[in-house]
């Protein structure tokens, strides 16, 4: 799961909520990363500076490559392109440039990051307020929320979750979707009531809940996922209740005003919200008095 970029938006919540434990600002956010990668697939080939020449086609552009005397953290950069040659040979651009005689080498892929942030602190903060911005985002605000969202299944016609969504559902407008129960399983949209990953329409429709990067959620939303942190970053860092008490309430006076947001953006009313918006139209006196 791809989480949240460590860019200025981001530092200054991290320092709103250090400040609001009384700890000193940082000024980045860098952090130390380490991914580990594992065998997919062997082939021959030799690398020339930047050049690998192999006669295997289509190797996927970030394919890590490996094999004795291959540079760690080489891949592919560009991907290949055929020769005239017998038998056919493929030249792919690799990263950094060495000289590798021709031998067996290794198709590789990332399989986890591990991302370190050497301040503790820091590290907290920033590892909270992400983990409090998807839990907020999960609730369901106007700003995240599609409805009656098209999804193409693909050439195994399968419907795959992409990372930054946080749940789907069928749309039960559509009569074909009645008779179908959807469900996550495995990365995957899965059918419990036909006990299959397969969906045969061109077209499902979905409503669908969507994980924003921070920069991308609205400013009172932001505000009231900050509040939270720091009051759950107080409890696990410093420990004292006073504080923790003072931050709850300015963590539920955030929480007010992005209730409030959420009424304006989404139009609600007592008659309910339709999807698409409240279509309801009161009866305004001023109306009459206009005629």
């Amino acid at each position: 799961m791809p989480y949240l970029s460590t860019g200025s938006t981001e530092l200054k919540a991290v320092n709103q909520i250090l400040a609001s434990v009384g700890q000193a600002p940082v000024t980045t956010l860098t952090t130390e990363e380490t991914i580990v990668i594992n065998e997919v697939d062997r082939f021959t080939g030799s690398i020339a500076g930047t050049t690998l020449t192999t006669q295997t086609a289509n190797i996927p552009v970030g394919t890590y490559i490996g094999g004795t005397g291959v540079t760690t953290g080489t891949s592919i950069a560009v991907a290949g392109v055929e020769q005239s040659t017998n038998p056919v040979t493929y030249t792919y651009t690799v990263n950094i440039s060495q000289t590798v005689s021709e031998r067996a080498l290794t198709q590789n892929k990332v399989t986890t990051r591990v991302e370190t942030q050497t301040n503790p602190d820091v590290a907290i903060a920033l590892n909270t307020l992400r983990e409090v911005s998807r839990e907020v985002q999960s609730e369901g605000w106007s700003f995240n929320t599609e409805y009656d969202y098209k999804i193409t299944p693909d050439s195994n016609n399968e419907i795959r979750i992409a990372d930054d969504v946080l749940q789907m559902d069928l749309n039960q407008g559509y009569p074909e979707n009645i008779e179908k129960d959807a469900v996550f399983r495995g990365g995957k949209l899965y059918d419990k009531k036909k006990h299959s990953y397969t969906w045969t329409a061109e077209s499902v429709y979905v409503d669908i809940l969507w994980y924003f990067e921070w920069g991308n959620i609205p400013s009172p939303i932001q505000a009231h996922i900050v509040a939270r942190a720091a009051a759950i970053v107080s409890s696990r860092i410093i420990g004292d209740t006073n504080q923790y008490q003072v931050l709850q309430q300015k963590e539920l006076a955030t929480r007010a005003q992005a209730n409030e947001y959420e009424c304006n953006q989404g139009d609600y009313s007592f008659f309910g919200s339709p999807d698409g918006g409240n279509f309801y139209q009161p009866y305004k006196p001023f109306h009459t008095l206009q005629r």
